[in-house]
């Protein structure tokens, strides 16, 4: 196919897409032809100057410098300006009665260690003690044995282990098994407010913008289990500051839940734990798979 002829800003457009008419796979064509459309939409609404693009530029180089296996400068572009919520949003559209999902975030790390049931995540001072416990239940109530729960948090330093080279890499994360009646439960730390990494590109547009980097008090989850869909969710704290300005738009009032304080004395304190301790309940519904 000829391409036309690329001259005028409309003339460009039609030139870039027609350069990809070509390509034998649908969903990349389509893809890449309303990238380019909507890329170019912006330059022309918004009259973009060659000063600016520039500075486009440079942002984007200054992220891809700063991202390494730490730090996922991407991630943070996306979820900050909301692209992470919006394709949650679209392809997790649960049934009512499901638990909602939110986003993953730039600090999860894999092959998290098996724990037992109540095993605290914390390899070391992090904060109060945190019982979360609660059951993994279908839609219909039933009790879904074997669900798998990989989680991780901030400490009290509002950092992540993955954030703290000295730190042990086991530290505030940890997978574990539901039981056959669907209960869990694991001892954390009660997450505090943290900001988002705001030394780089993503925290100079915060800054620009007059917003705030600061994300409410959560702990994270993946749910997985064999017939059902993976679930990847928040505990939120209802005490948290931020909860209504979330630096990722990532809060959903479904996961809000109440971080309730124990007696050192109380007789459901788990082993291990001296001193005051905070408990909350989190039960979890699962979606069936896709067919």
């Amino acid at each position: 196919m000829e391409r036309p002829t690329a001259t005028s800003p409309e003339q460009i457009t039609a030139a870039v897409l027609a350069s990809y008419e070509g390509c034998d796979d649908p969903r990349l064509r389509k893809l890449l032809q309303a990238l380019v459309r909507h890329a170019h939409a912006l330059v022309r609404e918004v009259e973009l100057t060659p000063d600016e693009w520039q500075r486009a530029i440079d942002a984007l180089t200054a992220t891809g410098h700063v991202t390494d296996e730490r730090r996922q400068e991407w991630v943070l572009w996306s979820d900050a300006l909301g692209l992470s919520m919006l394709v949650d949003a679209i392809e997790h559209q649960l049934p009512d009665g499901a638990t909602e999902s939110t986003v993953l975030g730039p600090f999860y790390v894999p092959g998290s260690p098996l724990r037992e049931y109540g095993a605290s995540i914390a390899a070391q001072a992090a904060g109060v003690p945190t019982l979360v416990h609660g059951r993994v239940r279908n839609l219909e109530g039933d009790p879904i044995a074997g669900a798998e729960l990989d989680v991780w948090q901030n400490g009290d330093d509002r950092l992540y282990a993955v954030q703290r080279p000295e730190a042990p890499e086991d530290h505030l994360r940890g997978r574990f098994i539901a039981r056959p009646d669907g209960a869990y439960a694991f001892v954390a730390v009660r997450p505090v407010p943290y900001p988002i990494p705001d030394d780089g590109p993503v925290g100079a547009m915060l800054e620009a913008s007059g917003r705030h980097p600061w994300r409410p008090a959560h702990i994270h989850m993946i749910v997985r289990a064999d017939g059902y869909r993976t679930l990847t969710t928040h505990v939120f704290d209802r005490a948290s500051a931020y909860l209504d300005s979330d630096a990722v738009f990532a809060v959903k009032p479904s996961l809000v839940r109440d971080f309730v304080r124990r007696d050192a004395d109380d007789p459901e304190r788990p082993a291990g734990i001296d001193g005051e301790w905070f408990s909350v309940r989190n039960d979890l519904v699962l979606a069936p798979a896709a067919r």
